[in-house]
């Protein structure tokens, strides 16, 4: 621990020292110092604005845990060495406090250094060192008051510019206890990753605990019909995973998950899928599987692409497929026959379907892809009665009838 004489006239020079200091334009602005990383986090409310390097107090004089605040602040301090009573290291070269003083209890506080060979390391009397730009940069930033919390937290999550989610674990500095991959599991809650990432793998970065920031999963946009959802989709061990419910809601698609089975159902299509809080996870190579239309992937804008026309009949959505039939759109015959409520008769070997209606029976024109027989929207309303209204632009295909 650095010693600092603080005398009573720090009330006085809490009401007017600050006045002549240049502060950023911060929203409530806080501190938050991480021991075990090492690190300073600058924030405006809840955005972290900047991450600091540190050095901390070792072991046998350990920076205190609590929540503090700016309550003196010192430009070309001078040192107190604590033990040569009476001596005075004025500002300079030689002081090991730099250039900057930030008081924030008793004799702790955070400054900078004549050794940034130190920073990163627990070497400290109990202060809080920054390389000289650094905290001059900070003494900036911050005025008396702000807030400084010290917190020891071996577990940190957070996602970066380019859409990353990183997990660092943190060596324990002064011993103050372990991690489980529980823990860990409670941090990785709120990104919703724990069913996509093994017990293995925490595991193995649990063992390590070196500070490494490990790209754990990456976020990727995901677009219905050329909307953005609002669930970002997820990279994993390189399986891209998509949020099946809005895929759902903005194709206008009921399905069901089965917890027991770990499966999603749309229609009479299921896919394995894995469930986090309130979101079910599937594969994006099963999202087809499941809905239908053409998945397309955008490398420079990061983005999923689901593009699937919609069947309404009497207002209401059905699953359908749609696929292209001679340039015509076409949908599977027997799955609309069904779903309207009409009688058909389709005999697998000759491919021939014959629909009844009030007492008349036709032969309809079918078209086959695969072993499925389709019937091209401009032939529906001879053959089903329905009025048939295309709207490319919103990519729906409604169907009406009495």
């Amino acid at each position: 621990m650095l010693h600092r004489i603080l005398i009573c006239f720090y009330v006085f020079l809490f009401l007017t020292v600050s006045v002549g200091y240049a502060q950023s334009e911060l929203v409530t602005p806080s501190i938050t110092v991480n021991l075990p990383s090492r690190t300073i986090e600058l924030f405006s409310g809840n955005n972290l604005v900047k991450e600091y390097p540190i050095a901390i107090g070792k072991p046998s004089t350990p920076t205190p845990l609590g929540n503090f605040s700016i309550i003196y602040k010192e430009v070309n301090p001078a040192w107190y060495p604590p033990d040569q009573k009476g001596k005075i290291v004025p500002s300079g070269p030689e002081n090991p406090l730099g250039y900057r003083w930030m008081g924030i209890w008793s004799d702790y506080g955070i400054h900078g250094t004549n050794a940034p060979w130190s920073i990163g390391k627990v070497v400290s009397n109990g202060c809080i060192r920054m390389y000289e730009e650094d905290v001059e940069e900070l003494f900036d930033k911050v005025s008396y008051g702000t807030p400084v919390q010290i917190t020891y937290d071996r577990i940190k999550v957070r996602t970066n510019a380019k859409r990353q989610i990183l997990l660092a674990i943190y060596p324990d500095v002064y011993g103050y206890g372990s991690v489980t991959v529980t823990d860990i599991r409670n941090k990785l809650n709120a990104y919703r990753l724990n069913p996509l990432v093994t017990d293995d793998f925490l595991r193995k970065l649990l063992s390590e605990a070196n500070g490494s920031q490990v790209v754990i999963a990456s976020q990727f946009r995901v677009k219905v019909n050329a909307r953005l959802i609002n669930e970002p989709g997820l990279v994993v061990q390189d399986v891209q995973y998509v949020p099946v419910h809005p895929i759902a809601e903005a194709l206008k698609q009921k399905i069901n998950w089965d917890e027991k089975t770990k499966t999603v159902q749309c229609g009479s299509s299921s896919v394995p899928g894995m469930s986090s809080g309130n979101m079910v996870y599937v594969a994006a190579a099963n999202i087809r599987t499941l809905f239908g239309g053409e998945l397309s992937w955008n490398a420079a804008e990061d983005t999923l692409s689901l593009g699937k026309l919609v069947v309404f009949i009497n207002e209401k959505p059905v699953n359908l497929e749609i696929n292209m039939v001679q340039g015509i759109l076409a949908v599977p015959v027997l799955d609309l026959a069904e779903t309207m409520g009409r009688k058909v008769k389709w005999n697998k070997e000759t491919q021939v379907l014959v629909v009844t209606d009030k007492g008349q029976s036709s032969k309809v024109p079918v078209d086959m892809i695969g072993t499925v027989p389709y019937i091209k929207i401009t032939n529906i309303n001879q053959y089903f009665d329905a009025y048939v209204y295309w709207n490319e632009q919103a990519k729906t295909i409604e169907l009406t009838y009495p």
